[in-house]
């Protein structure tokens, strides 16, 4: 083959398929997967295919238990990252990320904790829980279901660790919600919204469950125990380039309520990103990293 006819084939080569090559480069977007990763794949897929549509280049969902989330992103295998509060302060202390949006879900951009108990268990105040038995989920790694109660808890005097008879770590939040509904343990720690997912879906009713140190916030409609922290953040890891990052929060902020993306995902949308101050004093309260030096 001469050399003109060789270059020729090879620009040919190129033209066909390098549109092809670069659609392939899929962007990997990490999603916190409480409720186990069958679940997360059917409440985030419409949000990809939106993504890949705004984006020009597939997008996929990457489900992460609440463990495997720092490391994942330690590991540089996804791009993007939708999380709680302490994996974003995570992401942006310790590996430079970019902080692009809050969600903003029917209930707002904000969530809390839960500390759930069954009704006629006369456990109704954080006192109550003493030598009692709870689970939550990873120590130190889960927000709704672990770090926001310990938290509330400390503010009390109350170390779970050393005050309950035993706390354990569940791996699906709402495991521990049916281990207290059947007697299993004393109490559980959960994010908000959980409870009302759940009698949504005919799985619980809500009337068999106290919530302790139950409290009020205006404007928040769902049963909590702690404070409001700002709630899941989608970040931009630092291999994302800038221009990448601008794409992906225009896509995100151009979400509408009523798409499909949103409607399948339930939310409202994202919001820009609300001040991390509180979920910062309770980490280094707490000494969760990036915080744990």
């Amino acid at each position: 083959m001469s050399g003109k006819i060789f270059r020729l084939v090879t620009v040919l080569f190129l033209l066909l398929t390098g549109p092809t090559l670069t659609f392939a480069q899929e962007i990997k977007v990490g999603v916190l997967a409480p409720r186990g990763e069958l679940k997360a794949n059917a409440r985030w897929q419409e949000f990809a295919q939106y993504l890949s549509s705004q984006m020009g280049q597939a997008v996929v969902i990457v489900p992460l238990p609440p463990a495997r989330v720092a490391s994942t992103a330690d590991s540089g295998k996804i791009d993007f990252l939708l999380s709680h509060s302490p994996h974003t302060v995570y992401v942006e202390e310790k590996l430079g990320a970019q902080v692009l949006a809050t969600l903003n879900t029917k209930a707002g951009p904000r969530f809390g904790g839960v500390i759930v108990t069954k009704k006629g268990s006369g456990i109704t105040s954080a006192d109550d829980l003493r030598g009692k038995n709870v689970m939550s989920l990873k120590f130190k790694a889960a927000a709704g279901a672990y770090i926001f109660q310990t938290f509330h808890l400390t503010q009390k005097g109350i170390d779970p660790h050393k005050d309950f008879a035993s706390i354990r770590e569940g791996k699906k939040q709402d495991d521990l919600v049916l281990a207290v509904k059947n007697g299993l343990i004393d109490a559980a720690f959960i994010r908000t919204g959980l409870l009302e997912n759940m009698q949504r879906e005919g799985k619980i009713k809500i009337d068999e469950f106290e919530i302790v140190d139950k409290r009020t916030d205006e404007g928040f409609t769902l049963l909590h125990t702690t404070a409001l922290y700002p709630e899941w953040c989608l970040s931009a890891l630092p291999s994302v380039s800038s221009d990448d990052a601008a794409k992906m929060a225009d896509a995100v902020f151009g979400m509408k309520p009523d798409m499909p993306a949103a409607t399948k995902a339930r939310i409202k949308g994202f919001v820009k990103p609300i001040p991390m101050d509180g979920i910062k004093q309770a980490l280094k309260t707490l000494h969760i990293a990036p915080f744990s030096g």
